[in-house]
């Protein structure tokens, strides 16, 4: 008898527990909105996460070694424009936007030509988001190793 109070009660307090709200839990935490991103952000610390000793990234965006963007600055407009201008005065137009599944978030940005409209552009780059605050900003960039681990370059901002 005693052993089935004990099944009752365990059971009638997975039901409650279950059924309680979902509040401030993982789903809320994890995402990210165009207002905490958007802004001029500086990368104040670019990184290689989980790669080889001696691996060489030699480009990243297309556009410049990964240690070129140390000191950039990337200008992220409210209507998802911006800009990227690297220390050395190159400058990139891009068109931004998030998305936000709830559990992890990604930036990801289209380059755009002189010429060009974002709905045309059909290739770009993903990165996750790490961390995103009004004072912080974390983007990490995705590699798949050839022996299937994954590592990262690491982008640090800071508002500007």
């Amino acid at each position: 008898m005693k052993l089935k109070s004990i099944l009752f009660l365990g059971v009638i307090a997975l039901i409650i527990t279950s059924c309680s709200s979902k509040k401030g839990g993982m789903m809320n935490s994890s995402k990210v909105s165009k207002g905490t991103i958007s802004g001029t952000w500086v990368i104040n610390n670019v990184s290689l996460e989980g790669f080889p000793q001696g691996y060489q990234v030699k480009n990243v965006f297309d556009m410049a070694p990964y240690q070129d963007f140390n000191g950039s600055t990337w200008k992220l407009y409210g209507g998802y424009g911006g800009m990227i201008t690297l220390t050395n005065g190159t400058t990139q137009e891009i068109y931004w936007s998030l998305i936000n599944d709830g559990i992890n978030p990604i930036f990801q940005f289209k380059k755009i030509g002189a010429d060009e409209k974002a709905k045309n552009v059909s290739e770009g780059y993903q990165l996750q988001i790490a961390d995103a605050t009004k004072t912080n900003l974390t983007l990490k960039t995705p590699f798949k190793l050839l022996n299937g681990n994954m590592a990262y370059v690491v982008y640090n901002f800071s508002p500007q």
